[in-house]
């Protein structure tokens, strides 16, 4: 079983191959647009690595989100097994069962329940040990703080199903809180791109409606330099817009 990462993310060889293309089609189209030549397609050598640590960053933090909404879903199973009476081994046995009707085996909450279950089974590792590995792998606070109540419960003989019930309460609606946090700003990101995208569409619409309007632009080097201007002035103001939206929650 591979040893997922949630700190970190190396691109398949899938992954570099969708990249590899959707570089190279965005060269070729800012070629022919702002320059009227396909020249520019050997800018995604340069670009290649920068433009996979983005991507790399982008599938990392999708994967982070699917593993929080994943371990809401795994509280609640855990929180039904613990008010039965089962142990820790057993509610693990049984999330892995109810989830594996939710998830596929791929997903990151499979994984974990799989591995889990391993070290606990095989290696003969402790609940709160293999608990706390899956912590230390994931780097989130709801997981470091369910592995503190677990353990606290284990230790005074606390009501583990009623504090894991009001975990997965807390949990749950800061999960809202964060859901409308990203809904705002996926609109204003939203927005900034349409602006962003305008001059592309403002010389599209030139060249199509009056192609002769631009030759000047394609075939002088004064042209040339005003278009290179425009290029680097609406990727500085995406990007700018990336970074003012990009909330960290």
């Amino acid at each position: 079983m591979s040893d997922t990462s949630y700190e970190s993310y190396e691109l398949n060889k899938v992954e570099r191959e969708r990249l590899l293309l959707v570089l190279t089609a965005a060269a070729l189209a800012i070629g022919l647009l702002f320059y009227g030549s396909m020249i520019p397609v050997v800018m995604v050598i340069p670009f290649y690595r920068p433009g996979a640590g983005y991507y790399s960053r982008l599938l990392l933090r999708r994967r982070r989100k699917q593993l929080s909404l994943q371990f809401k879903d795994l509280l609640n199973c855990l929180s039904a097994s613990f008010a039965v009476g089962r142990h820790m081994e057993e509610a693990l046995a049984e999330a892995r069962k109810e989830l594996r009707g939710i998830y596929q085996e791929q997903d990151c909450i499979i994984v974990e329940l799989e591995r889990m279950l391993r070290d606990i089974r095989e290696r003969g590792i402790t609940d709160i040990k293999a608990l706390e590995d899956f912590a230390r792998r994931a780097a989130m606070e709801d997981v470091d703080i369910f592995v503190q109540v677990y353990r606290a419960c284990r230790e005074t003989g606390g009501d583990l199903a009623g504090a894991l019930n009001k975990s997965a309460e807390i949990i749950g609606e800061k999960m809202i809180i964060e859901n409308e946090i990203r809904t705002m700003a996926a609109q204003k990101k939203y927005e900034g791109r349409i602006i962003t995208a305008m001059p592309v569409v403002i010389i599209l619409f030139l060249r199509a409606a009056s192609p002769e309007y631009l030759e000047v632009m394609y075939e002088t080097l004064a042209g040339r330099s005003l278009m290179t201007m425009a290029l680097a002035a609406t990727f500085g103001a995406y990007l700018m817009i990336e970074r003012i939206t990009d909330i960290e929650i």
